[in-house]
């Protein structure tokens, strides 16, 4: 599912300061704790819809090694077939055109949107992606250079449910051990409710607008209903934004004031929850 603001929002302009190298074959970006320090836990990011290579994820990337110590992996789960983030501006277009113009150039608009969506649901459907991302996790785990630390997973819209699915159960490395230590999650998308949120068995911590469009109000209660009753055994949270919508934790509209406070919060719930729980 793809809704229109899973291509909303706006691209930012900053320049990324990480690095792009080849890990357990996919590329990589690559955000490592400041002034050369030892990070204090590694967090393997998956995208929303843009993919590795969009500069808002590698900006948040950044972020959480800047703000929480981490080493931050951002892989290309996609492999190439991510949404060009450009679409964002094509999308604001088809939204604000009025007038006989306006609705010809519609049209072009929402043909411009299909040509990639559409590959894009089919390339990264869920029998494809997700054992891609699972084998990266299970590889990490084995990694010499990373098996000393904690692993989290932080996951957006698309990527929310593979984080989800990393939490189960049975998903576990050959060892037997957990292939996440905790999770964070924003507004995320094709995702079961109860039945994916109630096996969630590793500390999750869930960031979601009350305005989204994928995760609605009775979605969020149910999730807050299966987790509550994990009290004691798994540590859970749902923060819920006011005026929040699909997408706000990555695309956020910078000349929106509040929106903007939500985005900066949502940073500080991930990294106060990684710095919890990655120990």
């Amino acid at each position: 599912m793809v809704c229109p603001d899973c291509l909303s929002g706006r691209v930012r302009t900053e320049t990324p300061t990480g690095t792009v190298t080849k890990i357990h074959g996919l590329d990589t970006y690559v955000a490592a704790p400041p002034d050369g320090a030892a990070p204090k836990a590694l967090v393997v990011m998956v995208s929303d819809i843009f993919g590795w290579d969009f500069v808002n994820s590698r900006l948040l990337a950044d972020q959480y090694a800047a703000s929480g110590g981490f080493l931050v992996y951002l892989p290309n789960f996609m492999k190439g077939r991510a949404a060009p983030g450009w679409l964002t501006e094509v999308l604001f277009k088809l939204l604000s055109k009025s007038g006989m113009v306006g609705w010809v150039r519609k049209a072009w608009y929402v043909a411009q949107i299909a040509y990639y969506v559409v590959p894009w649901l089919f390339f990264n459907r869920w029998a494809v992606s997700w054992p891609i991302v699972r084998a990266f996790f299970e590889a990490v785990r084995s990694d010499a250079a990373t098996a000393a630390l904690p692993v989290g997973a932080a996951g957006f819209c698309w990527g929310a449910k593979h984080c989800i699915f990393l939490t189960h159960p049975d998903s576990v490395t050959p060892a037997g051990g957990p292939l996440v230590d905790a999770i964070f999650i924003a507004h995320p998308s094709v995702v079961k409710y109860p039945a994916d949120v109630d096996k969630v068995a590793r500390p999750a911590s869930l960031a979601i607008g009350d305005k989204d469009m994928t995760m609605t109000m009775e979605h969020i209660a149910l999730t807050r209903r299966a987790w509550d009753a994990k009290k004691g055994v798994v540590d859970t949270e749902v923060v819920v934004y006011p005026g929040a919508n699909h997408g706000f934790a990555v695309r956020v509209d910078h000349f929106n004031e509040n929106l903007l406070k939500h985005y900066q919060e949502a940073e500080e719930q991930a990294v106060r929850w990684f710095t919890k729980h990655l120990k």
